[in-house]
């Protein structure tokens, strides 16, 4: 009976912990701009962003989300890019950058220097969580890293051991 007992508060404990934790996603990745207009077309033009909103006249925050028009992205749910304009003081955190997941590392990395992107390193194979993958970084022309990732065909996601 007491195991009985003990098996079974276990079993509430373990479902209350996992009911504690609520299910997340990435929502917005903030990058900061000297001018967040400029910056705006500089993600339109390399990743396809579109401009869903913005904050201010001129803007000093823009709003973006993936879709083939504004009307699609508007009404999709892929995460947001928040294109913020930065304090000039401010200094540039290195380790601070945003990472994409796309299906060719080096047409997009092609894509982002014509849009005005340098490159930081070229595209190498890596090994992370025991999965090769591909992997470049650029600098956009605001100074953001980006770290471009093509993953093996059929896997979304990276895997951590």
């Amino acid at each position: 009976m007491r195991r009985s007992t003990r098996a079974i508060l276990g079993l509430a404990a373990t479902a209350w912990v996992g009911w504690a934790h609520a299910d997340t996603v990435v929502l917005a990745v903030r990058l900061g701009a000297k001018d967040a207009t400029a910056l705006a077309k500089f993600y339109d033009a390399a990743f396809g962003l579109k401009t869903i909103d913005q904050v201010g006249k001129p803007p000093t925050e823009i709003i973006m989300r993936y879709g083939a028009t504004v009307a699609a992205a508007k009404a999709g749910s892929s995460p947001e890019f928040l294109v913020a304009r930065r304090d000039p003081n401010a200094a540039n955190d290195p380790i601070m950058h945003a990472v994409f997941r796309v299906s060719d590392v080096a047409a997009t990395v092609q894509a982002a220097k014509a849009a005005g992107a340098t490159l930081k390193s070229d595209v190498a194979s890596i090994s992370i969580g025991g999965m090769a993958l591909k992997s470049a970084t650029v600098v956009d022309p605001d100074g953001n890293v980006l770290e471009i990732m093509e993953l093996p065909k059929g896997v979304t996601h990276l895997r951590h051991p």
